[in-house]
Order: C-alpha cells, then structure tokens, then sequence
C-alpha cells in the first residue's frame, strides 16, 4: 500500500506548494497595485498643492518658479511589451497527505445458474474396408539341434523264427510310436517305419529328436535281430 500511496502523496505535496506558491504570487501583485495607486494618489495631492501655491504666488504679483500651472495632460496611450521569455520551472512541491479511503461498493447480484443440455449422440461410424494383406516377413533362422536322448531298455529276447510283424514302444519324452513292416518286406532283410501315434503336443525340435531316437531305436532292434 505504501507503494501506491508514495506517488499520490508527492503529486499532492506539489499541488499545496503550487498553490502556495500561485496566493504568494497574487499577493504581491495585490501589494504592487495598492502601492501603485497610493503614489498616484499622493503624486495627484502634490500637483494640486503646487499648482495651488503657484496661484497664490500669482496673485501676489509675483513669478512662480515652477511656472504657471498647467494642464495634467492626457494620459498616455498604453502600450503591451513582448511577453517575456518563460521562466525556469520551480521546484517540485512535497506530496500531500493522502486522503480517506472510499467506501465500498455494493456486491453485484448472482447471476442466475445456466442450463445443461446434453446433445444427441452420433451415429455409429461405418466399418471400413479391410486393408491389404501385409508383406510376409522374413524367414526365421533354423532352431538348434536339438539333444541326443538317451537310449531305451533293452527288449525281450524273442524267439527265433519270422521277424516280429510289429510293436509300439514310448520314448522318454512320452511319444508313443508304431512300427510296422515297410513294403516289399524282406523277412531275410526286414525294415520297419514307425510313426508316432500319441505326442505330448511336443516343439518341433523334440520331434525331430523323437524321431532320431525312433530311427536309433529302430536300428538298433534290427542289428538284434540279425
């Protein structure tokens, strides 16, 4: 609040002196003028008295010095001098004191709430087009090989005679196969293909695997028979 009030204060400090300044002003003016017209008025006395003992010293016979009294004349035309070059600004006058604080104004009246409208919903947009059908991506790199399993037990001795017509066995992975007898079987050289008929939904890698161990197997149950 001082900050604000600091300028009020200066501005008001220079109007009292302004006009403190402008009555002293007025008043030595008011002071010329009296005094100006108390000497006319005693310079007017005086040329009465002279011009009064200058008649009586005529009536006495005699010369007056100051000579026979004359007309005053008419006055003098007036005439208005240059205006004056301006003078220098006088100083600043000290602020004025500040003044009451107004009183404060009434609260406006509350306006009256606005309504809510809530606008219909939009229609349901239509499905668009299917896009192309996106570039295949790249080929994936092939997986590792996968472990050698390990080697089953070790079957019945069977009986000597004609090759078995076929037989199923499990792998350690729990993949169920079946061996039958491959076409143009040959009992002297008899060769099998098994295929598996129950998996465990294994990864291609452990099928791939199962399927060595079933060749392995399958090799292995030859070279007995032989």
């Amino acid at each position: 609040m001082s900050d604000h009030a600091s300028p009020v204060r200066t501005r008001r400090r220079a109007d009292v002196w302004f006009a403190i300044a402008v009555l002293a002003a007025v008043g030595v003016l008011c002071w010329i003028v009296v005094t100006m017209q108390q000497m006319g008025q005693s310079l007017r006395t005086a040329n009465d008295a002279r011009d009064a003992l200058a008649r009586q010293v005529q009536g006495l016979g005699h010369q007056p010095i100051a000579g026979p009294p004359g007309s005053r004349g008419d006055p003098g035309q007036s005439v208005t001098g240059p205006r004056g070059p301006q003078g220098e600004p006088g100083p600043v006058g000290p602020t004025g004191p500040v003044g009451p604080i107004g009183p404060t104004g009434q609260n406006g009246q509350i306006g009256i709430p606005g309504v809510s409208v809530t606008g219909a919903p939009g229609t349901a947009g239509q499905v668009g087009p299917t896009g192309p059908a996106g570039v295949p991506g790249p080929t994936g790199a092939p997986g590792a090989p996968g472990k050698d399993g390990t080697d089953g037990a070790p079957g019945r001795n069977g009986t000597n005679g004609q090759p078995p017509v076929g037989w199923t066995y499990t792998d350690p992975q729990g993949v169920q196969y079946q061996c039958t007898p491959v076409d143009n079987f040959d009992p002297n050289a008899p060769r099998y293909k098994c295929s598996p008929v129950a998996s465990p939904s294994p990864s291609p890698a452990a099928r791939r695997s199962l399927l060595g161990v079933g060749a392995l197997a399958m090799s292995s149950m030859y070279r007995r028979l032989q």
